[in-house]
C-alpha cells in the first residue's frame, strides 16, 4: 500500500483521490467482517487461511505484471484495493481467531504480541524499501517485490495442518442480536469499541493522507515517506516487545486509555516541521497505537467466550471498517481547510473517547468517597 499510496499521489497530487483509494480498501471490513467471524466458526481455519493466502497472491501478481507493462488507470487501484481489502476483511479475524486455538498455556497476551510483532517487522522493512525505490524511480520493482513476497508467504502456510480445536457448544446462526446482546452485559467492551471506533476513523486514517503531509513538509523527499512508516512500525514493534510484560502490571484496560491519550497527542503534533522530530512523532505513533489496538484484543480474546469468540472477534475488527470513512472525512478536509489544521483537528477528536472515560471514572471515584464518608 506504500506504493499504491505514493504512486497515486504522485499521478495525480490529489488528497481525495487517496481518501478513496483507502476508502475502497478498508470498507470490506465493514461490509464482510461478521461474515469472516462465522465463516471461522464454522470451517476449519488453516484451510480458510490458504485459501485467503493464495487469492492474496493471485490479485497482487496480477497488480504487478499490469504495472509493469500499462501505466493503470484510477480505476485499476480502485478496483485492486477493493479486492484485495475483501481478502483482508476475511483473513484478519480468521488469523485472530487461530490464535485462541494455538493458545495452549493461557498465553493468549503473548501470542497476539509475538503475531503483531512479525507483522511490524515487516511493515518497518517493507515501506522503507519502497520508499528508497520509489525515490529511485523504480516503482514496477516496488510492486514486483510485493508479488513475490506473497508467494512467500502462500509458500509458508502451505505446510500448517488444522489442529483439533477445543470442543463447542452448539453454535448458533450469527446474529445482531448476538452482539447488542454480549456489549449490553460488557458496558467496559461497549466503550473500548465505541473509542476504537472513533480512533481508527479520525486517528489511524492517518496512513491515508501521509504522502500529502509529507509532499508539504518535506518536498521532493520520496524516502522521508518511507522512512516515517518504518518508524512507525519500529514503535509497532517495540510495543508488542514489552506489552506482555507491562500486562503483568497494569491492566489492559488501563494501557488502553493511556495508549489512547499520547497515541492522540502525538497525531496532532506531526504538523511540526522538524524532520527528526517527525521520526519520533511517527514512532510514538506506532508505538501507542499499538498498544492501543494490541489492549483492545487483549480484553476480548480474555472476556469472549470459546464458541462466539469468532463472530465477536470479527465484530471488534470492524473498528479498522472506520478507517475509510475517515479517509473521505479527512481527505476533503485537507481540500477545504489544510493539512495542519486537519491533523490538529484529528488528535482533538481521537482525545474525545479518553476525556468521557477520564470524567466517568472521576465520576464514580466520587460517588465511592461520598458512600464511604456517609458510613
Amino acid at each position: 500500500m506504500t506504493a499504491i499510496n505514493w504512486y497515486v499521489y504522485d499521478l495525480y497530487h490529489s488528497a481525495t483521490y487517496l481518501g478513496w483509494i483507502n476508502f475502497v480498501r478498508l470498507i470490506p471490513i465493514a461490509l464482510f467482517s461478521v461474515y469472516a467471524g462465522k465463516l471461522c466458526d464454522l470451517y476449519p481455519r488453516i484451510k480458510l487461511m490458504k485459501s485467503y493466502s493464495f487469492w492474496g497472491l493471485v490479485v497482487t501478481t496480477v497488480l504487478a505484471i499490469y504495472v509493469v507493462f500499462i501505466t493503470p488507470s484510477f480505476f485499476i487501484f480502485l478496483l485492486f484495493s477493493f479486492v484485495r481489502g475483501i481478502i483482508s476483511a476475511l483473513e484478519t479475524p480468521n488469523r485472530n481467531t487461530i490464535l485462541s486455538d494455538i493458545d495452549t498455556n493461557q498465553q493468549i497476551s503473548k501470542l497476539i504480541s509475538m503475531n503483531s510483532f512479525v507483522m511490524n517487522v515487516c511493515r518497518s522493512t517493507g515501506p522503507a524499501v519502497a520508499g528508497f525505490l520509489i525515490a529511485g524511480g523504480h516503482i514496477e520493482l516496488t510492486f514486483m517485490m510485493q508479488a513475490v513476497c506473497s508467494l512467500i508467504a502462500f509458500i509458508l502456510v502451505l505446510p500448517m495442518k488444522d489442529r483439533t480445536m477445543k470442543k463447542r457448544k452448539e453454535k448458533k446462526k450469527a446474529s445482531w442480536e448476538q452482539i447488542v446482546q454480549y456489549f449490553s452485559h460488557d458496558t467496559m467492551g461497549k466503550n473500548i469499541f465505541m473509542a476504537s471506533m472513533i480512533t481508527m476513523a479520525f486517528g489511524f486514517s492517518y496512513t491515508s493522507v501521509l504522502p500529502v503531509l509529507v509532499s508539504h513538509q518535506f518536498t521532493g523527499k520520496a524516502e522521508v515517506f518511507g522512512i516515517a512508516m518504518s518508524a512507525a512500525a519500529i514503535g509497532a514493534i517495540i510495543a508488542t516487545i514489552i506489552l506482555p510484560r507491562i500486562l503483568e502490571y497494569i491492566s489492559e484496560i488501563k494501557i488502553y486509555y493511556m495508549s489512547l491519550l499520547l497515541f492522540s497527542i502525538s497525531i496532532a503534533l506531526l504538523v511540526i516541521s522538524n524532520t527528526f522530530t517527525f521520526f519520533i512523532l511517527l514512532f510514538s505513533i506506532g508505538l501507542f497505537g499499538q498498544l492501543l489496538r494490541s489492549s483492545n484484543r487483549v480484553y476480548f480474546q480474555n472476556n469472549v467466550r470459546e464458541e462466539e469468540r469468532g463472530l465477536m472477534l470479527s465484530v471488534v475488527l470492524m473498528d479498522r471498517g472506520m478507517i475509510p470513512l475517515g479517509s473521505i472525512v479527512v481527505s476533503y478536509a485537507i481540500e477545504y481547510v489544510g493539512i495542519s489544521e486537519t491533523f490538529v483537528m484529528m488528535g482533538i477528536l481521537c482525545i474525545i473517547p479518553f476525556v468521557f472515560q477520564y470524567i466517568k471514572v472521576k465520576k464514580q471515584n466520587r460517588k465511592v468517597k461520598n458512600v464511604v464518608h456517609s458510613k
